[in-house]
């Protein structure tokens, strides 16, 4: 009877702890933040925010002596792959272009590719999260 009771106590108490583990971002929410880009990407920055209705923007610049470039897109994201609208771009005639990215986060650094018409990755991208 002993044994019965501790065994039932056991299971109770095992059953009731609380997990401490935390649950896993989605990568969708996980890629939100600033950012400042690292190798192989050029020197600059972006913010990705969401929005109430899910969309995602983006405002990036890339500025390297003699040239700077920025833009303002927006996107759906599902699951690690986003598709970006071009918005305001620095060079006015992709106005309006898709563009496909696939991304993974691992905690604070973020690595993405744009995918080519094929469907395969180009060059990576790289960026640390701004605290």
């Amino acid at each position: 009877m002993r044994c019965q009771l501790l065994s039932a106590a056991m299971a109770l108490a095992l059953g009731a702890t609380p997990s401490w583990a935390a649950p896993a971002t989605p990568p969708c929410e996980a890629a939100l933040g600033t950012w400042d880009y690292v190798a192989p990407s050029k020197p600059g920055r972006a913010v990705v925010t969401k929005l109430a209705d899910g969309r995602h923007h983006l405002v990036w610049i890339v500025s390297e002596p003699g040239a700077t470039v920025a833009g303002a897109w927006e996107a759906s994201c599902e699951g690690s792959r986003r598709t970006w609208r071009v918005l305001f771009p620095s060079d006015p005639g992709i106005a309006g272009l898709k563009v496909v990215e696939e991304f993974e986060v691992d905690g604070d650094a973020i690595r993405f590719w744009l995918l080519g018409p094929d469907g395969k990755r180009g060059p990576m991208g790289g960026a640390r999260r701004l605290p």
